[in-house]
């Protein structure tokens, strides 16, 4: 291939193409294919750093995700399952069960298997909108109030029900919900329980208060949940800021988007 470079320095000098200087530079084909050549293997050696990279990225993506889905299993429907094989097994032991025992093992059955479904449900969607998980919420809290008349629940949500949210960020606030929601019911004593998710475009916001008798944080057993909470919230690089006293427990669990 030959490449011509015009001379601009003779050009007043000059009457026809003819008379133009010239400067003939021959290049060969065999040094331009091995140009192209060296950047062949360039950018191949680029494109397979970047994919070994995301393929290590993804592995870890997905391990992350089978420890989260296992931990969800083993403390939520795996030790639930535990509880009922206990229960069935001292009935059996003692020959007897009454019509309450049977009735609460019932519940509690029940209760187990709504969990699994909820937990179907997250893992069969690859984004679950805003207004779907508050109704899920929303479902949990009338399950619950159905059992008892007291406490009083209810919720409230705010921000555009169309934002899409990762599996993974939907099931951490419906349990985040749900251990608070359990915890006050168990141990406050309370007459309410108030339930609030706020989503803007930076951040989300869950808020569950009651108007229990309240606790000391540093004299609780482990099995109160609150470590639970912490750890989803820490997941999902938020904080959990507890607030208890004579009048009440305040959960809140603030996290980026």
């Amino acid at each position: 291939m030959t490449y011509v470079i015009f001379a601009p320095d003779l050009m007043t000098n000059v009457s026809s193409f003819n008379d133009y200087p010239v400067l003939a530079v021959t290049k060969t084909s065999s040094s331009i294919n091995e140009k192209n050549g060296d950047l062949d293997r360039h950018a191949t050696k680029r494109a397979v750093q970047f994919l070994s990279q995301e393929s290590a990225l993804l592995h870890s993506q997905l391990k992350n995700q089978r420890e989260r889905i296992a931990r969800d299993l083993h403390d939520g429907i795996g030790s639930q399952l535990t509880h009922i094989i206990s229960r069935l097994d001292i009935m059996a032991f003692n020959n007897q069960a009454s019509q309450t025992q049977l009735a609460d093992l019932r519940d509690f059955t029940s209760e187990t298997f709504q969990q699994l479904r909820e937990t179907i449900w997250v893992l069969n969607q690859p984004e679950i909108p805003y207004g779907q998980l508050t109704e899920r919420v929303r479902g949990l809290l009338t399950r619950i109030s159905c059992e008892s008349e007291y406490p009083k629940l209810n919720i409230v949500a705010y921000g555009d029900s169309e934002v899409l949210l990762s599996p993974h960020v939907a099931s951490s606030i419906f349990r985040i919900v749900q251990e608070s929601v359990n915890n006050a019911m168990k141990y406050a004593e309370a007459t309410m329980i108030s339930v609030c998710l706020a989503i803007d475009e930076t951040s989300f916001t869950v808020l569950v208060n009651d108007n229990g008798k309240g606790f000391c944080p540093q004299e609780i057993c482990p099995g109160y949940g609150l470590e639970n909470i912490k750890k989803r919230a820490e997941e999902l690089n938020g904080k959990l800021d507890l607030n208890s006293s004579k009048e009440g427990t305040k959960v809140h669990v603030e996290f980026p988007l």
